[in-house]
């Protein structure tokens, strides 16, 4: 569960302070779900927790450099929407990356992952509408 810190109005996208309540780990989130449809995320409100999974935008690199973090593969087969994501661990919080960022590397049980953006992609059994 994660628990909304603050939100941060755009025009039309939000960008979610959400607090990892078992981690303590704070992730900023991208949300642009209410630019794609009327099923989106807009109903979560600071102060309250919910479920949430969260897909890493970024790069595959071969070196640590800044922004980059070692994902521990836990599940190669995650399917949300009709999008599939490989599961990571990354100091026991749950991302999701999508799988075509790393076809060549499934047999590999850590990446090294550089990370641009976090994207929410499911709230509450809500999946964004561009998994469709």
């Amino acid at each position: 569960m994660y628990y909304v810190e603050s939100i941060t109005e755009s025009v039309v996208t939000r960008v979610l302070e959400l607090k990892n309540e078992s981690t303590g780990t704070v992730d900023l989130c991208f949300d642009d779900s209410a630019v794609v449809s009327n099923k989106n995320f807009e109903f979560m409100k600071q102060g309250n927790s919910y479920d949430c999974k969260i897909k890493l935008f970024g790069d595959l690199v071969k070196e640590k450099e800044e922004r980059t973090v070692a994902c521990l593969i836990t599940n190669v087969n995650v399917r949300i929407g009709n999008s599939d994501f490989l599961e990571v661990n990354v100091k026991d919080d749950v991302y999701y990356i999508p799988k075509e960022k790393v076809l060549n590397i499934l047999e590999q049980d850590i990446i090294l992952f550089k990370i641009s953006r976090k994207d929410l992609i499911e709230v509450n059994d809500v999946i964004h509408e561009d998994l469709f």
